[in-house]
């Protein structure tokens, strides 16, 4: 198969990411989300497993009922809120609910043309979060495709290395901690005038960063979320380059275990807000 796909909840969690690949006329998207994790114990509706888990599975729903080659990908995204708002109301979402408690999630979204008569796929990508697309040349070049540094998450751990050394290694009190923080910087999210990350109620359009390009014969395409991409940014296992070298030789499965093994080890601990988040991503082979 040209793609493969990966999927893992978090030790003890519940796995709010989804990935999906829609094979159309002309064209495949492949479509990652990552849920954004509750900052609350309620919930606004009774169905799935969370809200966040909700929102992108129905978002996911939706997208694939709108899907049209020849729409611009931030039409369809649009379309598809459209009609993942709805379904919210329908199942009882209430305006009452704090923004904190609203879900959220990143997208990375890339369309995969059909290939042109020298066997070269165009593509076009819509990206909004910190999720990675990563193109990988039959050198061993690396492309990172949508640069993107995330502040915040810097910012939280940074927030954590000093809860550490303060002395704090139980991942629950850690948690409690920067709850407030974490509050904070989801309400702004959820109300912001151009929002960065998907989110169910936008004030004005997204915040996304959309663009195209090329993937020749013999590249390697991965589209991660920060969960897995914790192997190079917080884990340092991996260098942009080793990790698609790995993922051609030994496959996403191989790496899902990996970060697994290592996440639950003593060397992890202390490097994240979460000692194990959702982990996902897809992989495409252009022969």
């Amino acid at each position: 198969m040209r793609y493969s796909l990966a999927s893992a909840a978090g030790k003890g969690r519940i796995n709010e990411d989804v990935v999906a690949v829609f094979e159309g006329d002309g064209c495949t998207d492949l479509v990652l989300l990552d849920g954004a994790t509750p900052l609350t114990d309620d919930r606004c509706l009774a169905l799935g497993a969370s809200d966040p888990a909700w929102f992108v599975r129905r978002f996911v729903r939706e997208l694939g009922c709108v899907l049209r080659p020849d729409a611009e990908q931030h039409t369809l995204v649009q379309e598809a809120l459209d009609g993942t708002r709805a379904a919210y109301r329908a199942a009882g979402g209430s305006a009452d609910v704090p923004p904190h408690a609203w879900p959220i999630a990143t997208l990375a979204w890339v369309r995969v043309r059909d290939p042109d008569a020298a066997g070269t796929h165009a593509l076009e990508w819509f990206c909004l979060g910190d999720s990675k697309v990563l193109l990988q040349l039959a050198d061993g070049t690396v492309r990172d495709l949508d640069p993107f540094e995330n502040p915040q998450e810097r910012a939280t751990q940074a927030h954590v290395a000093e809860l550490v050394a303060e002395g704090i290694h139980d991942p629950a009190e850690r948690w409690a901690r920067l709850l407030p923080m974490l509050r904070a910087r989801r309400q702004e999210q959820n109300t912001a005038a151009r929002p960065a990350v998907l989110c169910l109620e936008p004030r004005g359009p997204f915040d996304a960063r959309a663009a195209r390009g090329e993937a020749p014969p013999g590249a390697l395409l991965l589209v991660a979320s920060d969960g897995l991409y914790r192997l190079v940014d917080t884990y340092n296992l991996y260098t942009d380059a080793s990790l698609l070298d790995a993922c051609r030789t030994r496959g996403l499965d191989a790496l899902l275990d990996e970060l697994r093994a290592f996440e639950a080890g003593k060397e992890a601990a202390g490097l994240a807000a979460k000692t194990a988040d959702d982990a996902s991503a897809i992989a495409w082979r252009f022969t």
